[in-house]
């Protein structure tokens, strides 16, 4: 076997392969071997061949080949023997050429003959580029602070939910007693206090991530497939059709409503889903750069926890893609970490 690759575009290559007489011989030679396992000749029973008999020798299976040579259909022999070797080559090819794939299409045979198979395949891969700066960016991260006002708001929200006929629950220990695991107002209020703090760190902190990766991607050139921001775009709409169902809406009505078609609000759309496809592949090299890993330990915790909401794995499987689910926390994983290191490494 033979092959060429042409560089087309960063992320679009054209591959050439090409197989002699000597590659189709031995491929022809596996289809017959493949479809003589299920050939039944009439008078011959498989496994049961007059030549083992008496033998301690396991019966082969199948029709042996010398007999099943001339009863094959040869159109099916040749059929298979190019699934084979398409099939074979192509991943060869993958497998030498460690090919970060996305997609392969655009199948043609140049030439079919006995002598010379020769087929080309035109290969999306994740593009090269050279990443901007990451290390030492100047961010400066606010300082989260609680109010004691936001303390009192949170707790009259609380006191308003739990409202009996119209009147309020008294303010005082036995009101945050009542809460369940507080002896009195002033646990409570510190507790409600730290809450409010994490969580204004949590957003803090998703604050600096992004404006740290903004910056990356302001100093960094990629040439996008556009088969990736068609993906981004299609999740998109279902994440926006999920988000209608949940409110009772259903999305042929919103855009009705808006008066847009699907393919105007993608168009709309577009800008921000290459926005994020970049920033995707940023992080995606970085992580390769640094040797930035998720361990197959801490995947499978989060499932397990994902999994607790059904039962059992075997329910979950009823309602979820697991694999998908698999890959999914996967990338969300990685990414966090890489982040996390972003911000690690900014200074202010």
């Amino acid at each position: 076997m033979n092959y060429n690759i042409k560089k087309i575009k960063p992320y679009e290559l054209e591959l050439l392969v090409i197989l002699d007489k000597a590659d189709l011989d031995n491929y022809i030679s596996e289809a017959q071997k493949h479809l003589a396992n299920d050939l039944k000749i009439k008078g011959f029973r498989p496994g049961k061949s007059r030549l083992c008999r008496g033998s301690s020798m396991a019966p082969p299976s199948g029709v042996p080949p010398e007999l099943a040579k001339d009863k094959l259909d040869k159109k099916e022999v040749l059929e298979t023997a190019f699934d084979f070797a398409f099939k074979q080559s192509f991943s060869d090819v993958l497998i030498k050429e460690k090919f970060d794939l996305i997609n392969a299409g655009k199948f043609e045979i140049k030439e079919n003959s006995a002598q010379k198979l020769c087929y080309a395949v035109l290969l999306t891969v994740f593009p090269e580029f050279k990443v901007g700066n990451y290390k030492n960016i100047k961010v400066s991260k606010k300082i989260t602070l609680v109010s004691p006002e936001e303390i009192d708001k949170t707790i009259e929200f609380i006191r308003t939910s739990k409202k009996v006929n119209g009147a309020l629950p008294e303010l005082n220990d036995d009101f945050a007693k009542s809460l369940g695991r507080f002896e009195n107002l002033g646990q409570l209020r510190e507790s409600i206090g730290n809450g409010l703090r994490e969580e204004k760190e949590i957003k803090e902190n998703q604050r600096v991530q992004s404006s740290i990766l903004d910056k990356i991607a302001g100093s960094t050139k990629i040439e996008i497939p556009p088969i990736l921001i068609d993906r981004q775009l299609d999740q998109m709409m279902l994440d926006l059709d999920a988000d209608l169902h949940r409110e009772g809406l259903e999305l042929g009505l919103f855009l009705a409503k808006i008066k847009k078609t699907s393919d105007e609000l993608r168009n709309e759309w577009r800008p921000k889903a290459e926005n994020l496809v970049k920033k995707a592949l940023i992080l995606k090299e970085i992580a390769k750069k640094e040797d930035i890993k998720v361990e197959a330990g801490e995947i499978k915790e989060k499932i397990s926890q994902f999994v607790q909401n059904f039962g059992t794995t075997e329910e979950a499987e009823k309602s979820i893609d697991l694999p998908k689910l698999s890959d999914q926390i996967q990338q969300i994983l990685l990414n966090q970490k890489v982040l996390a290191f972003l911000e690690r490494e900014a200074r202010d």
